[in-house]
């Protein structure tokens, strides 16, 4: 059976690159699973995405057998995280967890009894890592990667209670929303202090429970900065994004030769 890479390398203090996907699209999938990546993350809460593409993506992703398929799924809640975990995926975020309560829910529906209350029943998940059945039904617990987001005044409120639930391994911040909750702007530069001063009280309670913390990041030069303000989980762009930015830089290149 394959290991789930970036769980292990984040436990043991190591920093994980990642893709942030949001095309729903199983051939962009075949070529971004391709790259020298860790990880690529499938954006289910925001991507038009329906289950049966969900499922043929992590698919692609996981028989690359590169970069760990993990998905940010639509809630924190028991569907969502059921259908990302049945089609192979190696671990969830869950977005908007603002409590002590929404953390417990999320590690229990990713986790098999006894430590969770995960359903079996998908004929797939077991293909992703290259196993059988009763070989996954045994290690699934101790492979899936749960991170809880941060993205909310109330997140950081309630953020000893978050972090302490057992059975979460990550905490995931989403500076964009977590800056619109404090009533900032998202993009100025430099960040807010309030902002900063957040991110580091997010480092600092999640070290208190030997906690790895990822953050979201606009581009690779962002993710260098934030990889040397400790953060170990980083993603060095997005599918959308990179896409708009590079066919831009070309039909820019091309402007101004007549024919």
């Amino acid at each position: 059976m394959r290991t789930n890479t970036v769980k292990t390398r984040l436990a043991a203090g190591e920093v994980c690159r990642g893709i942030w996907m949001a095309l729903p699209s199983v051939p962009a999938a075949r070529l971004l699973a391709r790259l020298p990546c860790d990880w690529i993350v499938v954006d289910a809460e925001h991507a038009p995405l329906d289950v049966a593409t969900l499922t043929g993506i992590v698919g692609a992703i996981a028989d690359a057998r590169g970069p760990v398929p993990l998905v940010r799924v639509a809630a924190a809640a028991v569907e969502p995280i059921k259908r990302a975990l049945d089609a192979g995926a190696g671990g969830v975020i869950a977005p908007m967890v603002n409590s002590r309560a929404e953390a417990e829910a999320t590690v229990a529906a990713a986790r098999y009894p006894p430590e969770g209350s995960r359903s079996f029943g998908s004929q797939w998940v077991a293909l992703a890592f290259d196993t059988d059945t009763p070989t996954y039904l045994r290690a699934a617990n101790a492979h899936t990667l749960v991170s809880v987001q941060i993205e909310t005044e109330a997140a950081l409120n309630a953020l000893d209670s978050i972090l302490s639930v057992p059975g979460v391994d990550l905490a995931f911040v989403g500076p964009i929303d977590l800056s619109l909750s404090l009533g900032l702007d998202p993009w100025a530069d430099p960040a807010p202090k309030l902002l900063t001063d957040a991110l580091a009280y997010i480092q600092r309670t999640a070290q208190l429970y030997g906690l790895p913390v990822g953050i979201f990041c606009a581009n690779g030069r962002v993710a260098a900065q934030r990889i040397t303000q400790g953060f170990q989980f980083v993603n060095v762009g997005m599918d959308t994004g990179a896409m708009l930015r590079g066919l831009t830089a070309e039909l820019e290149a091309a402007r101004g030769v007549t024919q």
